[in-house]
């Protein structure tokens, strides 16, 4: 974990200092999230000679506390009076929780630009949203909500403007990637077995970059993967139906080596409802 050690030339020196990057990893977060935290005035990193930012565990507390309203749907723009509100004081002022129709804001946002054709604003929207919310909420709480409801519809407009979505979905996330892939972050391969919906692969790309992981994707279904043949730090597997005996036989000998794997799709959720059944066993 990179710290800052102190010295004379720098600002008078707390207990502990994490750099920005640090930072992003520790709360789940893009550093340019934090940048735009600071500037809608919510942290207040000290910087050092050179103008880098430095957080201390007070701003690491203060952080997981915005994290914790912006989980519970707050805008990010209405957030200071929430942090400097005692208790008694939000009570009186009537700063209750956000209303359960916070994320529905940002999913109208993004509806209503797409139902206009409004392309050059509907990107604009969803790299702001990236850049104000952590990606993991994007993902949830926004862009798998809307696909969801364009995704009722057998109409040929919604599926149209689920198309058009999609792709900007795939834009934004291979910007990230790219982007991202000049710092040193662990590497993960995302690798489908079987899958339904090949922008899940997107979207759960979108959700490791705000874990701080550089992310490649294998965008086609390999049947039986050969993980020697990519050499990675962390693979994850994804399959939306149970593994049949050769795959898991294949799956348990990458377990036994000690390969860093793990199954994401539904088969995780069949596996688990099976298992609940059989009484855990």
């Amino acid at each position: 974990m990179e710290m800052h050690s102190s010295h004379p030339n720098t600002l008078r020196p707390l207990a502990r200092h994490y750099s920005i990057e640090t930072t992003a990893q520790l709360c789940g977060v893009l550093p340019i999230t934090l940048r735009t935290w600071q500037r809608y005035g919510l942290i207040h990193p000290q910087r050092d000679a050179k103008g880098s930012r430095w957080y201390s565990e007070s701003d690491l507390t203060q952080l997981h506390t915005i994290l914790r309203k912006v989980t519970d749907g707050i805008p990010i723009a209405q957030i200071r009076p929430h942090l400097s509100a005692s208790e008694p004081k939000r009570i009186a002022e009537n700063i209750g929780p956000a209303p359960h129709s916070s994320w529905h804001a940002l999913q109208a946002e993004i509806l209503n630009a797409l139902g206009e054709g409004e392309l050059l604003k509907l990107r604009r929207l969803i790299w702001q949203f990236g850049r104000e919310y952590p990606l993991d909420c994007l993902v949830n709480r926004v862009l798998r909500p809307i696909r969801a409801f364009l995704s009722t519809s057998r109409q040929r407009l919604p599926i149209q403007q689920k198309g058009l979505l999609d792709s900007i979905i795939i834009e934004y996330a291979t910007y990230l990637m790219r982007t991202l892939r000049h710092r040193a972050r662990p590497q993960v391969l995302l690798l489908p077995m079987q899958i339904d919906d090949p922008l899940e692969l997107w979207l759960e790309s979108l959700r490791l970059c705000g874990e701080g992981l550089n992310v490649e994707i294998v965008h086609c279904e390999v049947e039986e993967p050969d993980l020697a043949a990519s050499p990675m730090e962390h693979y994850l597997i994804w399959s939306d139906t149970p593994l049949d005996s050769r795959q898991q036989a294949v799956f348990d000998s990458w377990l036994t080596q000690g390969l860093p794997v793990m199954l994401l799709g539904k088969a995780t959720l069949l596996k688990a409802a099976c298992k609940y059944q059989n009484g855990g066993s």
